[in-house]
């Protein structure tokens, strides 16, 4: 088992304010149990319980609002309980859409990379009622993407969640052999907003 985060961290992570809809919750736990089996779930829900906070993710609904801190705290622990590394976190964040049932009803109108980059904030406003997503710039030519976050800060390991996550939208839209991404600027560095970089072949 990896470092478990300490009490005081996790105290300070849930005074943090905002909320996720319960779908990315419900992708949280498809690929703990897809890398983890039914147990793995069964220990995540056991051990945040027992840090204070319970959890069931049967009883979470898709549609409906859970503090953002409740899912960092399911990715931090997943990653404690099961040794998981940072490319962990990345292909957790980059397969959720793809289990996200929000997400794959909103893909099905994304029928070209300009109107999937149009539509960025109002995806980001569906599943999160804090912070905000901004396209700030695209060149179709040369091939890059630049994305930013703004007034939004939880913590490190969601930088790589979000950068796996969209990477995975993005391969939905962009037919390409090689798409990469990487996180240019970080609130957690110094920034002023966390900045995504996403370039395909």
């Amino acid at each position: 088992m990896a470092e478990e985060i300490t009490k005081e961290e996790i105290q300070k992570l849930m005074r943090v304010r905002g909320n996720v809809r319960g779908a990315i919750l419900q992708s949280h736990a498809i690929f703990i149990q897809n890398r983890e089996g039914k147990g793995g779930v069964g220990a995540v829900e056991k051990k945040i319980t027992e840090l204070g906070y319970p959890v069931n993710f049967e009883k979470f609904k898709a549609g409906e609002w859970y503090p953002e801190s409740l899912s960092t705290l399911i990715i931090l622990t997943a990653k404690t309980l099961f040794n998981w590394t940072e490319k962990d976190i990345f292909e957790m964040g980059r397969s959720a859409p793809k289990y996200n049932f929000i997400a794959k009803i909103l893909m099905r109108y994304f029928v070209s990379l300009e109107k999937f980059l149009a539509e960025v904030p109002n995806y980001w406003r569906k599943h999160l009622d804090c912070g905000k997503l901004e396209v700030v710039q695209f060149d179709e030519e040369k091939k890059y993407i630049v994305l930013r976050e703004k007034d939004f800060k939880f913590h490190p390991i969601i930088c790589v969640y979000h950068a796996g996550y969209y990477q995975g939208i993005t391969e939905y839209v962009v037919k390409a052999e090689k798409i990469s991404i990487k996180e240019t600027k970080c609130v957690f560095k110094g920034d002023l907003y966390n900045e995504y970089v996403i370039t395909w072949d």
